[in-house]
């Protein structure tokens, strides 16, 4: 899928605004199993060992374009206790992405896996967005999403990490220099 990138993207939060949102956007999320559960699988030698939540968590990403018309996906990975995706809104409505998409992916693969495998699953309340503004800056999340399972010993959410909990501007930052 081609994606054209405006050169003036400024960085966002959802509690931003005044943002200008003319243009379609691209945005790089992360979004946390509850209490950064490994509820999804074991990362072994950089490969994803994944558990039958996966197959849930993936059918309703893949979906989000089918529900909300004005949504195209990019880069997308499953980690242990997180996901990672690269998400395009082609609409003004910035709120949207909070109200509606995520708010419907997570709420929706939630009670699939509470009603399939893990009664008890949740997600974390916040997740993370960094509004891409460059083709740069979009290749290098999609490099860290693809190469995430073979970092899995540095990442930020792996508990095991010397990055555990470390600071996401710092964290991300270093993401794009690589």
């Amino acid at each position: 899928m081609a994606i054209e990138i405006s050169e003036n993207f400024k960085q966002s939060s959802i509690l931003f605004k005044s943002y200008d949102y003319s243009s379609p956007r691209v945005y790089f999320l992360t979004v946390c199993s509850g209490n950064r559960i490994s509820y999804f699988g074991n990362i072994v030698d950089g490969i994803m060992i994944s558990f039958p939540t996966c197959e849930i968590v993936q059918k309703i990403w893949t979906r989000l374009p089918e529900i909300f018309s004005f949504v195209d996906l990019d880069a997308f990975i499953i980690m242990p206790n997180h996901i990672h995706g690269i998400i395009v809104l082609n609409n003004e409505d910035r709120d949207l992405i909070h109200r509606k998409v995520i708010r419907f992916f997570k709420a929706k693969s939630a009670k699939t896996i509470q009603d399939n495998c893990f009664q008890h699953f949740d997600w974390q309340h916040s997740y993370y967005e960094y509004a891409v503004r460059s083709t740069e800056e979009l290749n290098a999340m999609r490099h860290y999403i693809i190469n995430n399972p073979m970092r899995w010993a540095l990442d930020r959410e792996n508990q095991l990490s010397r990055n555990f909990n470390m600071n996401l501007k710092e964290y991300h930052k270093n993401i794009l220099k690589k």
